[in-house]
């Protein structure tokens, strides 16, 4: 098992240098929207003011998915925290006797650096609650309070978010044939921006969360990726949590999807 995974160390190599880049060109997409979007430069009246950029933040939603996609697929397979265990336990025994293993301090030092790192941004399956931790730090590490006090920003993206959460429904009330699919990436699209919304300028807005959160009831299972999943109301909890008790309907989310499984499993036979 140990040389399986160190045979992987260069693909997972590859791919955090991947992530690292994904995390870079999202965070520069918000901070150039924070450009466009600032009625303290005459240039936006003259120029932005009345354009609508929907396909920009629906291009940081898409990117953003593959981040929560990648803790799916860690949290899906325990195999992967398993063996990632046991392959740190082998540490000890290179560092018992590190001849055998053709090793010295400082190659194990440097492994054992990468392997931390590995785990901290991947491996633990938090890599997109992570994330957003880690955005405002690094938008205040260049900007300082700008973006987050920017009003003309903030009501862009909360006209996005009104406009989406009203296209979704749309969509998953006449979700039928290939539409299906789409309807349900465009709602774990707006669930990422709205928690991408939250995060950046921590307003808690109840009415926008409640239309969220009500959308379950026409999809209450979002397939995002072969046969993992995301329970939005879940999401919402977790994720987008607030601070003042909120009443959502459907209230209880473990409740309301058995039922749904009970009905839909009583007209399975008529439809087949």
């Amino acid at each position: 098992m140990e040389i399986e995974l160190s045979r992987c160390l260069p693909v997972f190599n590859e791919f955090l240098d991947t992530v690292r880049k994904l995390v870079a060109i999202t965070k520069n997409i918000l901070l150039q929207m924070n450009g466009l979007f600032n009625s303290k430069y005459p240039v936006y009246d003259a120029s932005f003011k009345k354009i609508t950029y929907h396909s920009i933040f629906d291009n940081l939603g898409e990117m953003l998915t593959s981040l929560y996609i990648i803790d799916l697929i860690i949290n899906e397979n325990t195999a992967f925290s398993e063996y990632w265990v046991q392959y740190n336990q082998m540490f000890a025994k290179v560092k018992s006797n590190m001849d055998n293993y053709n090793m010295t301090s400082k190659m194990l030092r440097r492994l054992q650096k990468f392997c931390g790192k590995l785990y901290n941004s991947i491996m633990n399956g938090k890599l997109f609650e992570e994330y957003l931790e880690g955005l405002k730090e690094a938008i205040r590490a260049d900007l300082q309070e700008v973006l987050f006090k920017n009003k003309t920003f903030q009501e862009k993206y909360l006209e996005y978010i009104e406009s989406k959460i009203k296209s979704v429904e749309t969509q998953l009330s006449a979700q039928q044939g290939p539409s299906i699919m789409v309807s349900q990436t465009e709602y774990m699209n707006l669930l990422i921006n709205y928690s991408v919304y939250r995060k950046l300028f921590g307003i808690e807005d109840s009415k926008i969360y409640s239309k969220i959160w009500s959308l379950q009831k026409l999809c209450p299972i979002l397939v995002v990726y072969n046969n993992l999943y995301v329970v939005p109301g879940n999401f919402l909890a977790e994720l987008c949590p607030l601070k003042k008790k909120t009443k959502v309907d459907p209230e209880n989310i473990s409740l309301f999807i058995r039922a749904e499984l009970e009905q839909r499993e009583k007209i399975f036979p008529g439809i087949v």
